[in-house]
């Protein structure tokens, strides 16, 4: 997921959230509110695990998030929460924690009550901010206002990060120290969001020997410039309208990218330049690419468009998928639409070849295909626009 934030900035949301060994229910939950110019960020643990813990926590984020989302200034917000979270008799602590990030501007507001810090990162490297500890009744908040700038990335997790490896490869957990040692570097102003929690949560894994002795959340932000892909998909119905509208595709700004046997032949016709298969670059289920002196990358289109839709179906639902990508045509179209950009441009030629009626590419499945990869783009939070040719 990902928000854009202001004319010059985009902030780039991913969460992966894990649940406890043998619970179906995750007992952290995660809520993004508010809007583009005004987004809210909340996490919450409840206390232990399964049903009870993400009732707990699904409701200190619905509430938290609803009120910050309507403007209620963040201090009454915070005191409202915290007032009104019960405190477990045995434990004698709250029956869930939280961690919030309120963006206004160039400021981003977090506030914390009993999750572990929210590390800021500035140039790859981790930030130290001011912290104001003020107390709601018996329950101390960590508030922190951070001017944010292009590059800074900051994390948010529940305790289930900061417990990996006990019993298995440490004594007491992972240190928050240590975990901004393990993502520092160049690596995390140029990664996307979603590449940063992946890591982090293998590395989770890794040492805790793969067992989730606890819920385990993961939520990275990465403020970064906006990455404009165009992609053309498809001759126009009129072919007397291809020139314009290629005209049109090469004078946008960004990478540009071209999908389909018919197109690349147009595009090279137009560009005058030559259309080169590039051998051994595909499989038995994914089409060779092609080059073209100008263009970015050059796919076959609707079945590598489809298996580009399948491995987004397998990342959503394995996200450390995206640290094993490879370079088949359909990992490249996944990299450099799903991670590399911010703002999609689809460009789609409404021809209907009569040659494909009848098969699995013919004109009512390919717009299919290509209305569904819309609502993929958008749902990954990339500003996603699509015109009809």
């Amino acid at each position: 997921m990902a928000k854009a934030m202001r004319q010059n900035l985009f902030l780039d949301a991913a969460v992966i959230s894990r649940n406890h060994d043998g619970e179906k229910i995750c007992g952290d939950f995660f809520g993004q509110y508010g809007s583009l110019e005004h987004p809210v960020f909340v996490l919450s643990d409840g206390m232990g695990s399964g049903v009870k813990a993400n009732i707990m926590s699904t409701i200190t984020v619905t509430i938290l998030g609803r009120l910050l989302e309507h403007g209620i200034p963040l201090a009454e917000c915070v005191d409202t929460i915290a007032a009104s979270l019960p405190l477990c008799k045995e434990r004698g602590i709250a029956y869930s924690t939280f961690t919030a990030a309120e963006l206004r501007g160039d400021q981003l507001f977090v506030v914390e009550y009993g999750n572990p810090t929210a590390l800021l990162f500035r140039d790859g490297k981790p930030v130290p901010s001011r912290v104001h500890v003020r107390f709601v009744g018996d329950k101390e908040i960590h508030e922190r206002t951070i001017p944010v700038q292009s590059g800074d990335v900051l994390l948010m997790m529940s305790d289930g990060v900061t417990h990996a490896g006990i019993g298995v490869s440490t004594i007491d957990g992972w240190r928050e120290q240590d975990i901004a040692s393990f993502l520092a570097g160049a690596r995390l102003c140029t990664d996307c969001a979603a590449v940063t929690a992946a890591r982090l949560d293998a590395e989770c894994s890794r040492m805790s020997a793969g067992q989730l002795g606890d819920d385990r959340t993961i939520c990275v932000l990465r403020f970064c410039p906006h990455a404009t892909t165009n992609v053309a998909i498809g001759p126009p119905a009129k072919k007397h309208n291809a020139d314009a509208l290629l005209h049109l595709f090469f004078s946008k700004k960004g990478k540009h990218i071209v999908c389909g046997g018919s197109t690349s032949q147009m595009v090279s016709d137009y560009l005058q330049k030559p259309l080169a298969l590039i051998q051994g670059s595909g499989n038995a289920e994914v089409p060779d690419m092609a080059r073209i002196d100008g263009v970015d990358l050059v796919t076959e289109g609707i079945i590598t468009i489809g298996k580009l839709i399948e491995l987004r179906t397998r990342i959503e639902k394995e996200p450390t998928m995206v640290l094993a990508l490879g370079t088949l045509p359909h990992e490249q179209l996944y990299r450099a639409l799903f991670m590399d950009s911010t703002n999609v441009n689809i460009f789609f030629g409404t021809a209907s070849n009569e040659g494909h009626d009848g098969t699995r590419i013919n004109f009512e499945n390919k717009l299919s295909t290509v209305k569904q990869l819309c609502e993929l783009l958008q749902s990954a939070g990339k500003m996603t626009q699509i015109q009809y040719y």
